[in-house]
Protein backbone atom coordinates (compact mmCIF):
# COMPACT_ATOMS: atom_id res chain seq x y z
CA UNK A 1 0.00 0.00 0.00
CA UNK A 2 1.51 3.59 -1.30
CA UNK A 3 0.54 5.88 1.54
CA UNK A 4 0.99 10.05 0.87
CA UNK A 5 0.74 12.51 4.20
CA UNK A 6 0.14 16.20 2.81
CA UNK A 7 -0.09 19.53 5.02
CA UNK A 8 2.41 22.33 5.81
CA UNK A 9 4.79 22.52 8.82
CA UNK A 10 3.97 22.67 11.74
CA UNK A 11 0.81 19.53 11.49
CA UNK A 12 3.30 17.28 12.06
CA UNK A 13 3.02 15.30 9.40
CA UNK A 14 6.28 13.53 9.15
CA UNK A 15 6.02 12.35 12.40
CA UNK A 16 2.95 10.79 11.91
CA UNK A 17 4.79 9.45 8.78
CA UNK A 18 7.23 7.60 11.27
CA UNK A 19 4.87 6.62 13.59
CA UNK A 20 3.14 4.93 10.73
CA UNK A 21 6.26 3.22 9.67
CA UNK A 22 7.36 2.32 12.90
CA UNK A 23 4.18 0.11 13.60
CA UNK A 24 4.44 -1.45 10.01
CA UNK A 25 7.48 -2.21 10.84
CA UNK A 26 6.61 -3.44 14.44
CA UNK A 27 4.01 -5.42 12.57
CA UNK A 28 6.74 -7.58 10.37
CA UNK A 29 6.09 -5.84 7.54
CA UNK A 30 8.38 -4.10 4.79
CA UNK A 31 8.03 -0.59 4.54
CA UNK A 32 10.26 2.56 3.02
CA UNK A 33 9.47 5.92 4.97
CA UNK A 34 10.40 9.23 3.41
CA UNK A 35 9.62 12.84 3.23
CA UNK A 36 9.51 16.31 1.92
CA UNK A 37 9.04 19.78 3.67
CA UNK A 38 9.84 23.15 2.67
CA UNK A 39 12.45 24.80 4.47
CA UNK A 40 11.03 27.27 6.47
CA UNK A 41 9.58 25.34 10.04
CA UNK A 42 6.39 26.78 10.28
CA UNK A 43 3.63 27.50 6.79
CA UNK A 44 5.73 25.32 4.13
CA UNK A 45 4.57 22.03 2.53
CA UNK A 46 5.34 19.00 4.22
CA UNK A 47 5.54 15.14 2.85
CA UNK A 48 5.44 12.08 4.32
CA UNK A 49 5.43 8.99 2.11
CA UNK A 50 5.07 5.51 2.97
CA UNK A 51 5.06 1.99 0.91
CA UNK A 52 3.85 -0.86 3.42
CA UNK A 53 4.20 -4.48 2.41
CA UNK A 54 4.06 -7.98 3.22
CA UNK A 55 6.53 -8.77 0.05
CA UNK A 56 9.51 -7.07 -0.70
CA UNK A 57 9.66 -3.18 -2.07
CA UNK A 58 11.32 -2.35 -4.97
CA UNK A 59 10.08 1.27 -5.16
CA UNK A 60 11.78 3.70 -3.11
CA UNK A 61 9.33 6.48 -3.66
CA UNK A 62 5.39 6.14 -4.18
CA UNK A 63 4.31 6.41 -7.75
CA UNK A 64 0.57 6.24 -7.28
CA UNK A 65 -0.84 6.65 -3.92
CA UNK A 66 -3.40 4.04 -2.36
CA UNK A 67 -4.78 6.56 0.09
CA UNK A 68 -3.66 10.29 -0.01
CA UNK A 69 -4.48 12.10 3.66
CA UNK A 70 -4.50 16.16 3.40
CA UNK A 71 -4.41 18.22 6.16
CA UNK A 72 -4.28 21.49 4.23
CA UNK A 73 -5.16 22.70 0.90
CA UNK A 74 -1.96 23.48 0.08
CA UNK A 75 -0.68 19.67 0.71
CA UNK A 76 -3.92 18.10 -1.19
CA UNK A 77 -2.85 20.89 -4.12
CA UNK A 78 0.54 20.20 -4.44
CA UNK A 79 -0.31 16.35 -3.78
CA UNK A 80 -3.85 15.41 -5.81
CA UNK A 81 -2.13 14.44 -9.02
CA UNK A 82 -0.09 11.30 -7.17
CA UNK A 83 -3.48 9.92 -5.78
CA UNK A 84 -4.57 6.78 -7.79
CA UNK A 85 -7.87 7.38 -9.80
CA UNK A 86 -9.75 4.99 -7.53
CA UNK A 87 -7.38 5.93 -4.46
CA UNK A 88 -9.03 6.83 -0.79
CA UNK A 89 -8.70 10.63 -0.07
CA UNK A 90 -8.70 11.42 3.53
CA UNK A 91 -9.54 15.41 4.45
CA UNK A 92 -9.58 17.40 7.15
CA UNK A 93 -13.14 18.64 6.38
CA UNK A 94 -12.69 21.93 7.16
CA UNK A 95 -9.26 22.79 5.75
CA UNK A 96 -9.58 21.08 2.26
CA UNK A 97 -12.11 21.37 -0.37
CA UNK A 98 -11.24 18.42 -3.14
CA UNK A 99 -12.52 18.18 -6.29
CA UNK A 100 -12.94 14.56 -5.87
CA UNK A 101 -14.63 11.49 -3.67
CA UNK A 102 -13.33 12.10 -0.33
CA UNK A 103 -14.28 11.00 3.17
CA UNK A 104 -12.89 12.54 6.33
CA UNK A 105 -13.53 14.82 9.42
CA UNK A 106 -12.46 18.16 10.86
CA UNK A 107 -9.59 16.62 12.56
CA UNK A 108 -8.27 19.89 13.77
CA UNK A 109 -11.07 20.81 15.30
CA UNK A 110 -11.68 17.67 17.27
CA UNK A 111 -8.04 17.87 18.25
CA UNK A 112 -8.20 21.75 19.63
CA UNK A 113 -11.81 20.54 21.25
CA UNK A 114 -11.19 16.96 21.95
CA UNK A 115 -7.21 17.25 23.13
CA UNK A 116 -7.43 20.73 23.95
CA UNK A 117 -4.32 20.65 21.80
CA UNK A 118 -4.32 21.81 17.69
CA UNK A 119 -1.30 20.29 17.44
CA UNK A 120 -2.24 16.68 17.77
CA UNK A 121 -4.44 16.68 14.82
CA UNK A 122 -1.46 14.54 13.59
CA UNK A 123 -2.38 11.75 15.90
CA UNK A 124 -6.38 12.21 15.38
CA UNK A 125 -5.80 12.05 11.75
CA UNK A 126 -3.43 8.88 11.95
CA UNK A 127 -6.39 7.36 13.89
CA UNK A 128 -8.52 7.97 11.61
CA UNK A 129 -6.73 6.79 8.44
CA UNK A 130 -5.81 3.54 10.62
CA UNK A 131 -9.30 2.95 11.63
CA UNK A 132 -10.13 3.17 7.66
CA UNK A 133 -7.82 1.10 6.19
CA UNK A 134 -6.55 -1.31 8.34
CA UNK A 135 -3.03 -0.46 7.08
CA UNK A 136 -1.67 -1.56 10.77
CA UNK A 137 -3.02 -3.01 14.00
CA UNK A 138 -4.45 0.09 15.89
CA UNK A 139 -2.11 -1.56 19.05
CA UNK A 140 1.42 -0.95 16.82
CA UNK A 141 0.48 2.20 16.43
CA UNK A 142 0.18 2.80 20.09
CA UNK A 143 3.80 1.08 20.80
CA UNK A 144 5.17 3.18 18.02
CA UNK A 145 3.57 6.77 19.64
CA UNK A 146 5.23 5.64 22.88
CA UNK A 147 8.37 4.98 21.09
CA UNK A 148 8.41 8.65 18.82
CA UNK A 149 6.46 11.62 20.61
CA UNK A 150 8.30 13.60 22.51
CA UNK A 151 8.85 12.14 26.33
CA UNK A 152 5.95 13.77 28.33
CA UNK A 153 3.56 13.92 25.99
CA UNK A 154 2.78 10.12 25.10
CA UNK A 155 -0.46 10.18 26.85
CA UNK A 156 -2.27 13.66 24.53
CA UNK A 157 -0.52 11.54 22.00
CA UNK A 158 -2.38 8.29 22.61
CA UNK A 159 -6.18 10.04 23.57
CA UNK A 160 -5.49 11.99 19.99
CA UNK A 161 -4.64 8.96 17.88
CA UNK A 162 -7.73 6.66 19.88
CA UNK A 163 -10.24 9.69 19.61
CA UNK A 164 -9.48 9.48 15.58
CA UNK A 165 -9.93 5.88 15.11
CA UNK A 166 -13.04 5.86 17.07
CA UNK A 167 -14.00 8.51 14.54
CA UNK A 168 -12.79 6.22 11.89
CA UNK A 169 -15.22 3.49 13.18
CA UNK A 170 -18.21 6.02 12.44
Amino acid sequence: MQIRIAGFGGQGVILAGVILGEAAAIEGLNVIQTQDYGSQSRGGHSIADLIISEEPIYDLMVTKADVLLALAQLGYNSTKSSLKEDGLLIVDTELVRPDRDYIGAPFTRIAEERTGLALTVNMVALGYLVAKTNVVKKENVEEAIKRRVPRGTEEINLKAFRIGYEEGLK
